[in-house]
């Protein structure tokens, strides 16, 4: 699908320098993110509440709501590309263990899915498939009935949407 496009690879390695630089930025610029993300949260959760009155009186316009607070609130992550962890420094280019966290995280939430309906949305960050590349997750989830939101947009170097279609898997044991 999206094998012969570059973004849709695995991000590239950083450089050693960088990588020990990022350490100390996280410890002490990821609170003061996360205080403004909730800032923030708060304060689109207002705006949220008139948003709704909206949709309860022109129903077309729940898309273009959800379109909204993607725009705004979707673009600033909870946890930011620059953050690295101790775990994510020691893995950095190691393919096999972005790959093997798809694998869990994918089938997880696709177990989710077939027990209960309301959890038909994935979003994986960039920090999350690093190694392995947006474009392997998207055929891994394909696989399990996932494919890319179709309001919320994805981005393969920052962010991915999934939803799934809503259907059982074949079991193909027997």
């Amino acid at each position: 699908m999206h094998d012969d496009d570059p973004a849709w690879g695995p991000l590239p390695v950083r450089p050693a320098a960088l990588r020990w630089l990022l350490i100390p930025l996280t410890v002490l610029f990821l609170p003061f993110w996360w205080l403004v993300w909730v800032l923030l949260a708060i304060g689109f959760s207002g705006v949220a509440a008139v948003a709704q009155l909206i949709v309860y009186v022109v129903p077309r316009a729940e898309n273009g709501a959800v379109r909204v607070f993607d725009a705004t609130l979707g673009q600033v992550p909870f946890l930011p590309l620059w953050c690295v962890t101790p775990v994510a420094l020691l893995k950095e280019g190691d393919s096999a263990y972005y790959r093997a966290r798809v694998d869990r995280r994918v089938e997880k939430q696709t177990r989710r899915v077939e027990t209960s309906p309301l959890h038909r949305e994935l979003e994986l960050g960039a920090h999350y498939f690093r190694g392995a590349g947006a474009g392997y997750v998207l055929r891994v989830a394909t696989e399990q009935g996932w494919n890319l939101h179709p309001v919320l947009r994805s981005h393969p170097r920052r962010r991915l949407r999934l939803r799934h279609n809503g259907r059982p898997r074949p079991d193909l044991r027997t």
